[in-house]
């Protein structure tokens, strides 16, 4: 977090020492505690929110708490109703967050390597993804090909472990052959659906990424480039510069953005290519539509969708496997952070801080393991965020 998203809620802060000043100066000394003594709180309270951040304190929490969750022997089992998607999705983020923290909780490095493996061992087992079998049509299964490929490349770049490589690899190469050589530089997410979404094919290009910066080759810059221009040329909705959530091969909008959605296509864009985020007009757009102001510095709430005051669209449909109104204020903590949304960034982290502090922890150990996932899914979020 810069220092610059620390200067509004410090200079609400001292707006308080005013009615300090002109109460001391009547002679209410005593009524001038009060102002005063909410300065000093709102102070002391953006110092901690920032120290919290800079030495990754919060970060670390949320480490150790999927640590300890994504060990649990439940959430590997197909024995529950739970989605299939939800999981690996959850898998996907969870690696993601669990390889970040790398950088900032080296001492934890044996526990993250060993959690990796598990996710990834989970991961090429076909009878918890059939998408390995020799009949799958991988044109149509970009969500897989985006999370699979995801968790195997947070273990093997951690690691260097090749244990996986044979799986790694193919779903590299098939990426990078087919991003780059189709017309429409879309795959679509699933076989039960003809829709084109850029969240998933944004994550796909991010797994791409890794697969590059193991084997040392350029696939991803291109195919990011092809794809960047075809949406900049064909996708955007209408009403904004922003890509809907779901496309169908003729170029027609089938469901309109929203917050979520549209946050994961920029959050992974920015994790594929972290030195070309300064610039990047989804964010800034992303910001005009969905980011919701309030009177109070310390908070910030996020609406679903683009148009103020209706329900967005199909939006489950838009979002899945995840549901409408639960991760938007994970997903956009991710997105300031990779963009360097100072502001938005300490606003949205000021809310969790504050929910750790006084809120009631969630008992994750009497949730059934689908209800788990979900909470787990939005701490894996955040905790991406938190990590950068």
């Amino acid at each position: 977090m810069s220092l610059y998203g620390l200067l509004p809620p410090l200079l609400f802060s001292l707006v308080f020492l005013v009615p300090t000043w002109w109460l001391y100066r009547n002679q209410r000394k005593g009524l001038a505690l009060i102002p005063a003594f909410t300065a000093l709180l709102l102070s002391v309270s953006t110092l901690s929110i920032y120290r919290q951040e800079t030495e990754h304190i919060q970060a670390r929490y949320d480490l150790s708490l999927l640590l300890s969750e994504l060990n649990r022997g439940d959430l590997y089992s197909t024995g529950d109703l739970r989605e299939v998607e939800e999981t690996l999705f959850l898998f996907s983020t969870g690696s993601q967050a669990l390889y970040r923290g790398l950088d900032y909780a080296p001492e934890k490095r044996d526990s993250i390597l060993s959690t990796l493996k598990r996710l990834a061992d989970w991961s090429v087992r076909y009878r918890n993804l059939p998408q390995w079998g020799t009949g799958s049509d991988w044109d149509r299964e970009v969500f897989f090909l985006a999370h699979a490929g995801a968790v195997l490349g947070h273990y093997q770049l951690a690691s260097n472990d090749e244990t996986y490589a044979p799986y790694f690899q193919r779903i590299g190469r098939y990426l990078a052959g087919r991003l780059i050589r189709g017309h429409y530089k879309h795959l679509i997410s699933r076989p039960d659906e003809s829709l084109l979404r850029p969240a998933d094919n944004a994550a796909a290009i991010y797994a791409l990424s890794l697969y590059d910066a193991y084997y040392g080759e350029t696939y991803a810059v291109k195919a990011r480039q092809q794809w960047t221009d075809y949406i900049d040329k064909e996708l955007h909705f209408a009403e904004s510069r922003l890509p809907c959530a779901a496309f169908t091969e003729t170029n027609r909008c089938s469901i309109e953005p929203s917050a979520a959605a549209t946050g994961l296509y920029i959050c992974y864009r920015a994790a594929a290519a972290p030195a070309e985020v300064k610039d990047d007009i989804p964010y800034r757009e992303w910001l005009h539509y969905f980011k919701r102001f309030s009177g109070n510095p310390f908070s910030l709430s996020v609406r679903p969708n683009m148009r103020d005051g209706e329900v967005a669209r199909l939006c489950n449909a838009g979002l899945a496997p995840l549901e409408c109104g639960q991760f938007e204020d994970a997903i956009g903590l991710w997105a300031a952070a990779e963009y360097g949304g100072g502001y938005t960034y300490f606003r949205l982290f000021a809310g969790a801080v504050f929910h750790r502090w006084f809120g009631e922890p969630a008992d994750l150990s009497d949730m059934r393991p689908a209800r788990r996932v979900r909470m787990l899914t939005e701490v894996a979020l955040r905790t991406v965020g938190e990590g950068i």
